[in-house]
């Protein structure tokens, strides 16, 4: 009997509506058990109701995956199906696989806004590990932009795809605005120029071995070493596709003379092979090599698209940028501004004239006297400075994961794809989105 249905409990009655409830519901020569029993069950349809309501979040949280060896991420959990020739999302509850997938989505759209900070990293405690408890797509895709500075500068220019290829409908001149103009009268025409830039998605798909002899248990262990090389080589091959890219790669009129069948450098004209078509794109860097004074005079030839630093982005090789740390400009703390910007006592070079500076083991420093690689003269490097702005990469699809087993060697590779679309806004012959520093002694 629930009398808490249409009575007002109050502390002066509750004890006769217990007790009313008991009696009725007590059978003849009840045992201690069902007094019990019929006790509790009075007490709860008599209890009031809380003055304080809390909403249920336990659908938010996200659980570990049990396992006898330990407890997994989903995304660890993801790629352990994989490798054990699994349905990707086996044994996974489809609440926690959707929220994953949303924590996923909104993590992505914080991280694009934290990238390039300088506490982002994957294990620093409120900054990358915040991000890495996702699903799998989710942690490669945040992966790949911690092993590359160069990707996380550019990701706040990054389109979704909603097709491919996808055109994009952009203004490329302004309007003009004319004085003198008489009252009722229309202005000279001036319609804006407009481009259809089309982003063209290329699938990179990426390999990682592991044993046939390999049991469940061994490969929970190596989970984390997986994920990590993914990450690292998608990277890697993002980056020199974006730096190095080159649609003729292997084929006559190819900017190198190197390159592979699958190459990442084939998918894409990259920055390189674009400024270097444009002669007043290229600075020789033949005397004097890397200086203040060479920086100075990139930056000119980008003209207008070179005034504002914040928009720039210097990108440099491995040579290159130890040569920027010990440029005598920016080296010692009087000449730096202060000691925490003195080279000598950081030993990093963010920046020089108020543009970032970004290292890349991908920039080549292996190019002959004419920027470009011919096997034959390999003592040449190569520095980059481009506006941001003027450059889309485009993004069709995340991360999926497979694996592949070859019979000969005896082993399993899982294997990770992604497809991604890089392009200027708008023609280098038109604009000047990159300048190319080139011929000095790497």
């Amino acid at each position: 009997m629930d009398n808490s249905q249409d009575t007002v409990i109050t502390e002066e009655n509750l004890r006769e509506i217990v007790t009313a409830s008991v009696k009725a519901a007590l059978p003849s020569n009840p045992t201690a058990e069902q007094v019990k029993a019929i006790v509790v069950d009075a007490l709860k349809n008599t209890r009031t109701p809380s003055r304080m309501e809390h909403e249920d979040r336990s659908a938010e949280i996200e659980y570990p995956i049990s396992h006898r060896s330990g407890n997994l991420s989903i995304a660890e959990k993801q790629l352990l199906n994989v490798c054990m020739k699994k349905e990707q999302d086996a044994d996974i509850p489809e609440s926690m696989l959707k929220d994953a997938d949303r924590r996923g989505l909104h993590a992505e759209k914080k991280f694009i806004e934290r990238l390039g900070r300088k506490d982002f990293t994957a294990g620093g405690t409120g900054a990358g590990s915040d991000f890495m408890n996702f699903s799998l797509s989710s942690n490669l895709y945040q992966r790949l932009y911690l092993a590359s500075e160069l990707a996380q500068r550019m990701a706040a220019q990054e389109i979704q795809m909603p097709t491919n290829p996808f055109s994009l409908p952009l203004a490329t001149t302004r309007p003009r605005f004319w004085s003198g103009v008489a009252e009722m009268a229309a202005p000279s025409g001036s319609n804006p120029g407009t481009a259809r830039p089309v982003l063209t998605a290329q699938k990179l798909t990426g390999m990682v071995p592991y044993s046939d002899e390999a049991d469940e248990d061994s490969i929970i262990a190596i989970l984390p070493l997986l994920m990590k090389q993914l990450g690292d080589a998608a990277a890697e091959a993002y980056e020199t596709a974006v730096i190095n890219g080159d649609t003729l790669n292997g084929a006559s009129g190819a900017m190198d003379v190197s390159g592979a069948a699958g190459d990442p450098v084939n998918m894409w004209d990259g920055i390189r092979k674009l400024a270097l078509a444009q002669a007043a794109l290229k600075v020789s860097l033949a005397t004097g090599g890397i200086s203040a004074a060479n920086i100075g005079a990139m930056r000119k030839a980008l003209g207008k698209w070179g005034v504002v630093p914040s928009a720039l982005l210097i990108v440099a090789g491995t040579n290159g940028y130890n040569d920027l740390v010990l440029l005598p400009e920016t080296l010692t703390a009087e000449k730096a501004g202060g000691r925490d910007a003195a080279r000598i006592f950081t030993g990093r070079a963010p920046s020089l004239f108020g543009i970032d500076i970004v290292p890349s083991a991908h920039n080549r420093e292996d190019l002959n006297a004419s920027g470009v690689y011919d096997n034959s003269t390999t003592t040449k490097g190569s520095i980059l400075m481009l506006h941001l702005p003027s450059w889309i990469p485009g993004v069709r699809r995340g991360f999926v994961a497979e694996t592949w087993r070859d019979p000969r060697a005896g082993a399993n590779y899982v294997v990770a794809a992604f497809r991604r679309a890089f392009i200027p806004m708008e023609s280098l012959a038109n604009t000047k989105a990159a300048v190319v520093g080139y011929n000095y002694s790497s």
